[in-house]
């Protein structure tokens, strides 16, 4: 079974950090996915964000480094920056992107018309709302995942050569690719373990509704202008400012 993956993230795009942000549909409020910032808190969220810091450390140019000052703890925050400053552009971005109330009147079509009350109710029963917590947890570093490897490709399609690639996905790490799989398997293995309640496998209903009114009635041609290039508008200063990227 597909599961929402941080409530719907559909894509990365260069959004002005003060453009307030739209309202989801109503529906989606149970789905909601932690906010990049409460992402990163996650131990291995936590752990991809030092790894893509010791890339960078190991990038910037020595002398301009030292005659900043700049230590690794430096490059570990700036990493943990820039991770969040993505994410929040992707969060953006996907709301831009929505149209709340065609994926409400598809959503109340499709799954009934008090459905967005019905989802309220079941999040609240004890199995659902454990199954929230194991799948709130696997977005946090499925997300922070997302972002790291959008970083990359958004350097290399800029031609910014670094030490080496922080992403396990590139690198083959096989002891963290390891570790996500466990957090992002948990709450299928929920799933499969409380087959047999009733509440568990009608939330799982509505969720796939949800999943498909808002993909449904997400505006596809501005999807499609996205690309990763465009984070470099977030990140090209900061990285100069590192000595990460030449001034």
């Amino acid at each position: 079974m597909a599961l929402m993956a941080g409530a719907i993230t559909i894509g990365i795009a260069s959004v002005s950090a003060q453009t307030p942000p739209k309202p989801p549909p109503a529906f989606m409020k149970v789905f909601l996915p932690p906010t990049p910032a409460e992402s990163i808190e996650a131990p291995l969220s936590a752990k991809l964000a030092d790894k893509l810091g010791q890339v960078w450390f190991e990038t910037a140019e020595p002398a301009c480094r030292a005659s900043k000052s700049l230590d690794q703890a430096a490059y570990q925050k700036l990493a943990r920056t820039m991770l969040v400053a993505v994410g929040d552009h992707m969060r953006q971005f996907s709301a831009s992107v929505q149209d709340a109330a065609k994926a409400e009147a598809q959503f109340a079509a499709q799954a009934g018309r008090n459905a967005t009350e019905e989802l309220q109710r079941l999040s609240n029963d004890p199995v659902v709302q454990e199954f929230l917590v194991r799948n709130r947890k696997r977005s946090a570093v499925d997300l922070t995942q997302t972002y790291l490897e959008n970083i990359e490709r958004a350097l290399l399609l800029s031609r910014v050569q670094t030490s080496a690639r922080a992403s396990p996905m590139s690198t083959g790490d096989s002891v963290m690719l390891d570790e996500i799989e466990k957090v992002s398997s948990a709450p299928l293995d929920y799933v499969d373990a409380n087959q047999k309640s009733r509440a568990m496998t009608r939330f799982l209903e509505l969720m796939i509704i949800a999943q498909r009114a808002v993909a449904d009635t997400s505006n596809e041609a501005e999807l499609l202008k996205w690309g990763p290039g465009r984070l470099m508008a977030v990140l090209e200063g900061p990285l100069k400012a590192h000595c990460v990227m030449k001034a």
